[in-house]
């Protein structure tokens, strides 16, 4: 059972919408900053799998951690400025166990990745823990785990982790910030056993397990490379140092290409690799020597493959990047032709934040990037009807403002339904409100060819529709840009 899947598909849409109106902030920032911040919680809390006393903690706070909070998120933020207080409180605790005083590296980690102000991400990071920390108390409940089940589970989600963490944000946090969840050093490792244990442990351990490959020689050479290492001496702390440098550079680098086993395996290759060139050469001294020479080695195969790696990493962002741009481009050529006059109304116009218009304007503003798809987020229907409710409609009459300031703009409508009641009904009521939102629009001076309809029913859910707040989201309607 992924848990970040289940943090998604239970938490964090009503989570988005919700704190992005408490803080002010946009919805895509606020977005943007949850898609760093379960991971980087979540991988600390792996960490304390592998401390005793931190599991039980972890274990011990879970279980009494509140779940009701995630069957009403709405509800919740609806209730006032002293619920969410309350909330923040108890994401401090949170923090407080995960990250210790490490809490402020991450705000400020967050912000620059997110965009968000310094505040906002604070206060959003205080908001989030206490979800992600009652989801594994609900498990925990669920599957009546004790703390060593909880350990077993918490480690199997390492890869999920590791798979859903921004790669932008994982570089910028370092290769140790997360501890043993993103541990460049830990990742070698757990990829190639004892020997690469010993990595961590010392230089003088890998050049043990080196030394057994190259034979009698070699072992000798080990033996006083473990003495000077033992000793403290200067240059076994060098080669600690740099084998640890060189192992965090070729795994971000790695990283950055999408490099898979080789971000685990090409440090220990290296070090390996450079001790065996110098013994190939008949190399011989101290073990220090030895070593610094070897290092010397490493270093420089380091390089070459580092930029290798660097090189390709560089084609794949030009490429990605061209595709990007090529993409907005696409989009924002179909605003090119303006209605002066519809867009002097327009600019007279306050959109409520996170509405399908306030959305919509923020792509324009940006400059067309991401998918052009937009959700109607304060727009009801009566029970079981396609009529709109009140004022809601309000917000399809900004959008048809929208529309008729670029009247090149063709939309699709798309509407959802969850899973109460029998499928054939609900495909045929999201067809209806999916039509009822293109007639408002048509009652607002939109030309009928420029909108397309379509009813997806219950086959397309956001979120699960095992509680009533996934099941709210899942009653929604969805507009996109024609490209």
């Amino acid at each position: 059972m992924n848990l970040l899947d289940m943090v998604k598909d239970q938490v964090s849409g009503s989570l988005i919408s919700n704190a992005s109106k408490f803080l002010g902030e946009s919805e895509s920032g606020v977005g943007k900053a949850l898609d760093g911040i379960f991971p980087a919680l979540m991988g600390k809390m792996i960490d304390k799998t592998d401390d005793g006393g931190g599991l039980d903690k972890l274990f011990d706070m879970a279980k009494g951690s509140d779940d009701s909070i995630l069957d009403d998120i709405g509800g919740l933020f609806g209730g006032g400025a002293g619920n969410v207080a309350k909330l923040m409180n108890g994401g401090s605790g949170v923090l407080n166990l995960l990250l210790g005083n490490n809490t402020g590296g991450l705000i400020d980690k967050v912000a620059g990745f997110s965009g968000l102000k310094g505040s906002a991400t604070s206060s959003l990071i205080k908001m989030a823990a206490p979800f992600l920390m009652s989801m594994v108390g609900r498990h925990i409940k669920n599957k009546a785990l004790d703390a060593v089940g909880l350990g077993k589970w918490l480690g199997g989600q390492r890869g999920s982790v590791k798979s859903a963490m921004p790669g932008g944000l994982l570089s910028s946090l370092g290769a140790g910030f997360l501890g043993k969840g993103f541990d460049a050093i830990t990742g070698l490792a757990d990829n190639v056993g004892d020997a690469g244990k010993k990595v961590v442990g010392g230089a003088a351990d890998v050049v043990t397990g080196a030394a057994g490959a190259v034979g009698d020689a070699g072992k000798k050479v080990v033996g006083g490379a473990a003495d000077a290492v033992g000793a403290v001496g200067d240059a076994g702390k060098k080669v600690v140092g740099g084998a640890a440098d060189l192992a965090g550079d070729v795994a971000d680098v790695g990283k950055k290409a999408g490099g898979g086993l080789l971000k685990w395996l090409l440090p220990l290759v290296l070090i390996l690799g450079g001790l065996g060139w110098w013994m190939s050469r008949g190399g011989s001294g101290t073990g220090i020597d030895v070593i610094d020479k070897a290092a010397e080695k490493t270093a420089e195969m380091a390089g070459d493959a580092a930029g290798a790696v660097g090189d390709a990493a560089g084609a794949v962002g030009d490429v990605a990047g061209d595709a990007v741009d090529a993409a907005a481009g696409a989009l924002g050529s179909v605003f090119s032709t303006i209605d002066e006059a519809a867009k002097k109304t327009l600019d007279g116009i306050t959109f409520a934040a996170g509405s399908a218009g306030s959305q919509m304007m923020d792509f324009i503003k940006g400059g067309f990037k991401g998918d052009g798809n937009f959700r109607f987020n304060n727009l009801t229907f009566d029970t079981g009807s396609a009529a709109i409710s009140g004022e809601t409609g309000a917000e399809v009459d900004n959008l048809a403002a929208i529309l008729a300031a670029y009247p090149n703009v063709k939309v699709h409508v798309t509407g959802h339904t969850d899973n109460t009641g029998d499928a054939a009904k609900n495909m045929t009521l999201s067809q209806a409100r999916a039509n009822a939102v293109k007639g408002r629009l048509m009652g607002k001076g939109i030309a009928g060819t420029r909108i397309t309809t379509k009813g997806m029913g219950d086959s397309d859910p956001a979120a699960s529709n095992d509680t009533e707040e996934g099941r709210k989201q899942n009653r929604r309607i969805e507009v996109s840009i024609v490209k």
